[in-house]
Formats: structure tokens, C-alpha cells, sequence
């Protein structure tokens, strides 16, 4: 996987990623396939009957780091250092003041070359694999997200290694031509002592297929809660 880290204009969500539309709660109206490969049958959705997005450019953000691996972009705070893994197929970016190597953010591009595949139940996969080194897992949020022409498996988590809290955030996004995989794993202190949301703030800059993940054009339809 080729990268480049050039310039990029950083913008700010001003309000969490999917707590931007004015929802109402609905029972589960998904497709039979769908409903097949979601087994046990999710409880909770919630139809997005509209939405409203707000950014700022944020001084905070001006001297991030950006980093492109083809269309795909990844904006991290500055500083950070990036390398290769798994037979150069993940992008790996870590902070240059971590002690160790567990914060880090994740990308790999899987290209759907297997129309037969149940690409939902695959996302599912991917999105709940497990986070390496931690002793336990003290809470854990399974979405899936549904756009008017992809969708996507989100997973929020808390975890812990040698009682030391992270937080993990893995995304399994896929369109018609490709699965993408962006994980998040960042310890508390860190979270803690940044001013605003460092996961909203690398979320909400994410680029796939050279579009904003969050944006108007690409419409958050539903959210059914998994787990």
C-alpha cells in the first residue's frame, strides 16, 4: 500500500459523528439477506429522517498530520510516525510519544472480488476481531450503518491492559468495489488531556474513496444497534 502525507485542510465536527441527526426510533426493516447475516435479529434502530452538519476550521487542527493511501485519508495529530505492517497492506500510524506500541491507528483497503461473499457478515467480522494485549473488555457497541448505496459495522469499546484504560473504535465500511478497515485504539490519559474529541476529530476527518466520510451527499439513513 502506497501512502503520502501532504497538506490537508483539517475540519472540526462540531457535535459527535451519528448524534448529528434528528432520529426517531422504528422497528428493524431490513432486507432478508440482511436479516440472515445480522442474526440474532437487532432490537434497536434508529431511522435518520434528516440531518444537519456543522464544521469549523479548527486551530487545534492546523498542524495535524495527513496521510493518503490512494483515495483514502487519515488526519492524526502532529508528529505521529507511520510504517507498514502485514506484507505492506496496513497503514499504521502511531504517536511518537507513546511508550508503547498499543495506540495506533489502523487502515487496510480489501478489494470485493467475491460477489458470492456476505460482505455484511464479513464487516461484522472484522469489526468485532479482537484488539491484541488486553486482559478485558469493559463495555462494547456494535452498529451498523446504513448509506443510501454502502453501509458500514461500527464498533465503540472500552478496554484494558495491566489497569491501564484504552478506547478502541474499529469502522468496516463497504461500497460497491472495496471493504475498508480503519481501527482506533488510544489510551485515556491521552483522550483525557486533549482539548475537545481526538476520536471524533480523526473520525470526522476520515476521507474514503476521496469523499468525507460524514457528509451531506452520503446520507446517514439508518443505525441498527447490534450490541
Amino acid at each position: 500500500m502506497n501512502y503520502l502525507l501532504r497538506t490537508h485542510s483539517r475540519l472540526r465536527i462540531l457535535l459527535p459523528c451519528f448524534l448529528l441527526a434528528i432520529c426517531t426510533q422504528c422497528g428493524p426493516t431490513l432486507s432478508e439477506e440482511q436479516r440472515q447475516a445480522a442474526a440474532p435479529m437487532p432490537v434497536d434502530t434508529v431511522e435518520v429522517t434528516s440531518a444537519h452538519f456543522e464544521r469549523e476550521i479548527s486551530p487545534e487542527l492546523a498542524n495535524w498530520a495527513v496521510f493518503e493511501a490512494g483515495r483514502e485519508i487519515i488526519c492524526v495529530p502532529p508528529k505521529w510516525k507511520s510504517h507498514i505492517e502485514d506484507d505492506g497492506q496496513e497503514l499504521v500510524l502511531v504517536p511518537l510519544d507513546s511508550h508503547d506500541s498499543t495506540e495506533r491507528v489502523t487502515f487496510t483497503r480489501l478489494a470485493k472480488n467475491s460477489p458470492s461473499l456476505d460482505y455484511l457478515a464479513l464487516a461484522r467480522r472484522l469489526a468485532t476481531s479482537k484488539f491484541s494485549r488486553f486482559d478485558a473488555v469493559e463495555s462494547d457497541t456494535l452498529n451498523h450503518l446504513v448509506f443510501p448505496n454502502d453501509f458500514a459495522v461500527e464498533r465503540y469499546t472500552t478496554l484494558r491492559v495491566q489497569e491501564k484504560p484504552y478506547q478502541g473504535y474499529c469502522l468496516v465500511y463497504v461500497d460497491d468495489h472495496n471493504v475498508y478497515q480503519f481501527r482506533i485504539l488510544l489510551a485515556q490519559d491521552r483522550l483525557n488531556a486533549y482539548s475537545g474529541s481526538l476520536l471524533s476529530d480523526i473520525i470526522g476527518n476520515l476521507h474514503i474513496d476521496g469523499k468525507p466520510f460524514v457528509e451531506h451527499s452520503n446520507q446517514l439513513q439508518q443505525i441498527i444497534h447490534l450490541h
